[in-house]
């Protein structure tokens, strides 16, 4: 039996099939609003944009909003010395790692 499902997600009014763990569903689709409301922002600032230089530019919001988290959970991790810093430090360097790929895709998408 398979522990992924395959759900439907709304992006910028287009449905795109997304596969997931069983029970990260909700994860998904709060991600996807999460999303949707970053291009519903920019859509209200720059009118007229393409499809991919919007969704490129929101990949680079969400970037930097997750570089601006990443950035103070590590002034908390490196003023602190509690026993979960092991932890907090495997956290920052998947978050810088999710960074770097959604700075890659936006690049991407801007080229097109």
């Amino acid at each position: 039996m398979s522990n992924k499902v395959t759900i439907k997600v709304n992006i910028n009014n287009t449905i795109y099939p997304v596969t997931c763990e069983i029970g990260e569903e909700d994860k998904l689709i709060n991600a996807s609003n999460e999303v949707n409301k970053a291009i519903e922002e920019l859509s209200s600032i720059s009118s007229g944009i393409s499809e991919t230089r919007l969704l490129a530019m929101t990949s680079l919001v969400l970037a930097d909003k997750l570089n601006e988290k990443v950035d103070v959970i590590s002034n908390e991790a490196t003023n602190s010395d509690d026993k979960h810093l092991p932890h907090i430090r495997e956290l920052l360097d998947w978050l810088a790692k999710s960074t770097e790929r959604m700075n890659k895709v936006a690049k991407l998408l801007e080229s097109k």
